[in-house]
Parts: C-alpha cells; structure tokens; sequence
C-alpha cells in the first residue's frame, strides 16, 4: 500500500510534541524558543509570525541543519540543545520538520497545531521580513557533482 502526504504528516505526529497558538503564543512571549519558519519563501515574504524567526524552507531543512554538510546554517546545524517552536501555514510541513529536527538530534523541537493560518485568524501581528531574512539558498550542491 503506497502513502500520501497526509500518511506521512500522521506518521511524523506521532513521534512530535505539538501545541495550540495559545501555548505557542506564551512559549515565544517567554523568550525561551526560537521560531522556525519552514515555508516557502513567498510564503515567508507575505509575512512571519514573529520579528527575526529563522527562515529555513522545509525542502532544504536537512541540508541545513547537517552536522557534516559545509554549507549548512550555523544557527540551526549548532542549534541542537536549542528549544524550537517550529511553524508552516497549515501544520503538515511543520510537523514533517519537527520529526525530521528529532531524527538529526535535536533534542527540543515543538510544532504549532493550525500554523501561521491560525495565527492569521487570531489576529497575531504579522512581521515583514527584511531582505537579510527573506530567503536562504544553498551555496553549494547537496551531492558532489562529478
């Protein structure tokens, strides 16, 4: 039996800690988390949950948080012992980065049930990014090129 996307997002809930905006609110207002955007980067252009939240697209997550990979993100690849509240739009990619996050040996990692679309709801202040935020590219190719 093949899976589907939503097959996946269940496998990967099993295994995470999520909370609702209302605990996600009080664990960024606490000062203790650092937010995880794992969105595409229009979708991080129209807007972020929260002022200076590391941008990091679900599609490139395990190339940046690489322990041995030389073009990693040094914020998220030393950030292991680090709390991360980690958000997406809906919750899907964000519990599939949670998951992924504990599989390389982050040992702190929370999704946001609803994601930034319940933020939008519940009338969280949304942040424009500035330039320096906007986006995040690889500087060097996964696999080596022979």
């Amino acid at each position: 039996m093949s899976m589907g996307l939503m097959d996946f997002v269940m496998d990967a809930k099993s295994r995470i800690q999520e909370v609702d905006i209302h605990a996600a609110e009080q664990l960024i207002h606490s000062g203790d988390y650092q937010v995880l955007d794992v969105r595409e980067p229009a979708e991080f252009l129209s807007g972020t949950v929260i002022e200076h939240a590391l941008h990091i697209p679900r599609g490139i997550l395990e190339a940046a948080a690489d322990k041995d990979y030389a073009a990693a993100i040094p914020a998220l690849r030393d950030g292991r012992t680090q709390k991360w509240l980690v958000f997406c739009r809906s919750g899907g990619r964000g519990a599939l980065a949670a998951d992924t996050l504990q599989k390389m040996g982050f040992t702190h990692v929370v999704n946001v049930l609803g994601g930034v679309d319940v933020c939008c709801r519940r009338v969280i202040n949304m942040n424009m990014p500035d330039d320096a935020e906007s986006l995040v590219q690889l500087k060097q190719p996964c696999i080596p090129i022979s």
